[in-house]
């Protein structure tokens, strides 16, 4: 197991913090179930987490295109000699989105092999496209599935859109090509609808930082949320930096952190990934533990209620290995064990296995060249049906 080292160091007053989330935990020994997956999903570390980002097409806007590329390697082995029937986008559920209505779009879906990179492709719409490139589905109208808010219990979202093609695609070696055109005229956006995706900024992987649940355990009406502030992804030989915000200013936050929550089984302070914490305590029905207890810090909130922490990560970490964190603040107000608590990250380090083997390139309206650069390593999440 790799050593994790907190920071600040705790003080006696923070530590009597510690113990009380460590007591919450003691007796922990109920295992968590993780949906399911029976379809290849694209980037595979999206099979059982959210993506960092989210895009725009094909639901938000009304009019426009979007052209995805994947190289070979990010796809699933042994789909070269398959053919693609359909493919399937999710919502992405970063915490405080909101509910999603069905919503309509003429949608017309492209495909193809191409023998460029997906990070060498262009601006330009047609020059883009693979000669052997097929239509596969529409022009059509389809309406997306309504999309509840992210929960609790949310891990990753659930399906916006389920397009099966009418012309299934062969897969060949090469650069899949996925062409999304919407032609609802004119352009206008909608206020939600996004689509959950991937970005690994100019194709640099530095990991990934994918928030689970929505921090909405808690007696205060603002949640208590948990997000990444470190200026680069979580790398080695790093330190990890977040802020827990939601806390009663002044008030007594602890943090904690612990290493393959997703595969591991319960154990002493840990009931499972994203296990109801009511099994522990009544009153914390509905609140759900996302990270084992490996490491415990604490501190005192600032008077805005927020906590700002670090935590050391070495550098024998390993590329890949996941780190869960979450945090709760100490509320005398919740009877029985008295916690609110956060939601909860899941640090991949080092590499998604993303870097720049996937590319998407945008096209809003009528526009035939796009007005911005390559988005080199940014993808929507795929689930290729074949």
């Amino acid at each position: 197991m790799v050593a994790m080292s907190a920071h600040p160091t705790p003080s006696p007053r923070r530590g009597r913090a510690a113990a009380v989330v460590a007591l919450a935990f003691a007796a922990a020994g109920i295992p968590a179930d993780l949906p399911a997956q029976s379809s290849a999903v694209v980037p595979a570390v999206a099979t059982d987490l959210p993506g960092n980002a989210a895009v725009a097409l094909p639901l938000r806007w009304s009019q426009g295109t979007l052209q995805v590329f994947v190289d070979g390697a990010l796809l699933p082995t042994g789909l070269v000699g398959q053919a693609l029937t359909g493919v399937t986008l999710r919502r992405p559920t970063l915490p405080g989105d909101v509910a999603y209505a069905p919503i309509s779009r003429t949608l017309t879906v492209r495909g193809g092999i191409t023998t460029t990179a997906a990070a060498s492709q262009g601006a330009g719409l047609a020059a883009n496209r693979p000669a052997t490139m097929l239509t596969l589905f529409g022009p059509a109208t389809v309406t997306s599935l309504a999309a509840p808010a992210p929960g609790p219990a949310t891990v990753v979202g659930s399906d916006l859109l389920v397009i099966v093609f009418t012309t299934p695609l062969p897969v060949t070696a090469g650069t899949l090509f996925l062409e999304f055109e919407v032609g609802n005229a004119p352009l206008q956006i909608s206020g939600e609808h996004w689509v959950d995706a991937v970005w690994q900024t100019g194709g640099v992987d530095q990991g990934l930082v994918a928030p689970v649940g929505d921090g909405s355990c808690t007696t205060r009406s603002e949640p208590t949320r948990l997000r990444w502030t470190a200026a680069t992804g979580p790398l080695p030989a790093t330190s990890a930096a977040f802020e827990l915000a939601g806390a009663p200013p002044g008030g007594l936050v602890c943090m904690w952190a612990g290493l393959s929550a997703q595969s591991r089984g319960p154990g002493p302070g840990f009931l499972g990934f994203g296990v109801d914490l009511g099994l522990v305590d009544p009153g914390l029905a509905g609140c759900r533990q996302w990270a084992p207890l490996d490491v415990l810090w604490s501190g005192a909130a600032s008077g805005a209620g927020a906590y700002a922490s670090t935590l050391a990560i070495p550098a024998a970490a390993a590329i890949g290995l996941r780190l869960a964190v979450q945090g709760a603040w100490i509320d005398p107000s919740r009877p029985g064990l008295p916690l609110s608590l956060g939601n909860g990250l899941v640090l991949v380090l080092g590499s998604a296995g993303v870097t720049n083997r996937c590319s998407s390139v945008y096209f809003p309206g009528a526009a035939t060249t796009s007005p911005w650069a390559t988005f080199v390593g940014q993808m929507p999440v795929l689930r290729l049906h074949y």
